[in-house]
């Protein structure tokens, strides 16, 4: 683990895994300037809780429940699982950033619905990592209890 780097925030471009880079071991704290039209795939982690942060621009989020305009200061919370499902985009004519913290544990499972993917990382931190990759759900060999490969979308019975 390095040491803090406290002038971390004004070096960032694009993107940046800030909670790595200040030194941070189990929290997770990314930056992301989004340039319009430009976001984050729709998903949830297994076991990982984020919160997300909106500190310019438009955002609108994509949950399991339907879709929102989110303003500059907005904060908000995906829970582990399904509940949590969540993707953004920035619909606005200038750049945005918002700043995602989450948990680092792993193994690390996040599932992508619209793309019938998962993904599996053996630890949280990249460096870390002997393995990780997305899969298509429908390469399985057979669905848990011998059912079609499938997941289920976030908000349905």
């Amino acid at each position: 683990m390095s040491g803090p780097n406290p002038n971390v925030y004004s070096e960032v471009e694009g993107s940046a895994r800030l909670g790595e880079l200040a030194g941070a071991d189990r929290l997770g704290m990314s930056l992301y300037e989004l340039a319009p039209g430009e976001g984050m795939v729709f998903h949830y982690h297994v076991q990982r809780e984020e919160l997300m942060i909106v500190l310019g621009g438009t955002v609108e989020l994509r949950t399991g429940e339907g879709r929102m305009e989110l303003a500059e200061g907005a904060v908000v919370s995906f829970p582990r699982g399904e509940r949590g499902a969540h993707g953004f985009e920035n619909t606005g004519d200038r750049p945005a950033r918002v700043l995602v913290i989450s948990e680092q544990n792993g193994p690390n499972i996040s599932v992508y619905p619209d793309e019938n993917e998962i993904g599996i990382f053996d630890a949280a931190h990249p460096a870390d990592r002997r393995f990780g990759a997305r899969f298509k759900v429908t390469d399985a060999l057979d669905g848990y209890g011998g059912g079609k490969p499938e997941i289920v979308p976030p908000g349905s019975p």
